[in-house]
């Protein structure tokens, strides 16, 4: 007499099989896994099975119940396309439960985001974003993200102070006028993206100058604007931005700054 047991798929599910040879099954018709046309009915099933999985006997196909999930390791020989429909089978309720955990800790995941990082000046404002570890995003009139370098604030002795930044210097502004008072310009950006500036220091305080967006072009310039003042010049220099907007960095974001 036949030995008839449950089999015990990965997607949950129960089947009724039975025992044709020592460690050869074969599903009962009306109970077993879908199969190609011509395809044998019969597998071979391991001695080994995942935790979760088993054989147990019954004595009706009709017994068999619907037990919790388990996974089976099924044998090759001869019946490639019964083992590949139960992989996909695997497959399918493995996608579909990591689908489910996605989808129910998606929102949990975003609200546990840490806050971003920003930079705030000594009064407590946000000032910026940073896009790296110098350069930050500072967003002026007209919601334009304009970038604006920091650099280390140094004690006595010359080292680093701890958590404090100051406002960059040192570049340079081109005019069309021999006074540095119009057609104010300055060299395009390396950085892809992020608009051309440069920050200058002047008596009033450090002056970021943004660029306009668009290529670059040639200029006639008459004088340029240093850290040490005012430098007349004659020349056509190539690689240029008309300045968009100026802003005192030093009165609209008063340092030392600070990441937060």
């Amino acid at each position: 007499m036949p030995i008839l047991a449950c089999l015990t798929r990965n997607d949950g599910h129960t089947t009724s099989v039975e025992r044709t040879g020592r460690h050869r099954w074969q599903f009962l018709p009306g109970w077993g896994l879908p199969r190609a046309p011509g395809v044998a009915r019969t597998m071979r099933v391991a001695r080994f099975v995942v935790p979760g999985s088993r054989l147990h006997s019954t004595a009706s196909p009709w017994a068999c119940t619907l037990p919790a999930p388990g996974s089976i390791i099924v044998g090759k020989r001869g019946f490639d396309m019964t083992a590949w429909v139960i992989a996909a089978s695997v497959v399918v309720a493995l996608t579909a439960n990591g689908v489910a955990r996605a989808q129910s800790t998606g929102a949990t995941g975003l609200s546990r985001l840490p806050n971003p990082i920003v930079l705030v000046d000594s009064t407590g404002k946000v000032v910026a974003r940073p896009l790296n570890e110098t350069i930050m995003l500072v967003t002026i009139s007209g919601g334009v993200a304009a970038p604006a370098l920091i650099r280390p604030i140094y004690d006595p002795d010359g080292r680093t102070a701890s958590a404090l930044a100051t406002w960059q210097a040192g570049g340079s502004v081109l005019f069309t006028s021999s006074d540095c008072t119009v057609g104010a310009h300055v060299y395009s950006s390396p950085h892809a993206g992020v608009r051309a500036s440069t920050q200058v220091q002047t008596a009033a305080g450090i002056m970021l100058y943004v660029g306009a967006v668009g290529t670059a072009t040639t200029v006639a310039i008459h004088s340029i604007l240093y850290d040490t003042g005012c430098a007349p010049v004659i020349v056509q220099q190539n690689g240029l931005l008309p300045v968009l907007a100026t802003v005192n960095l030093n009165t609209a974001y008063p340092p030392p700054l600070s990441f937060q």
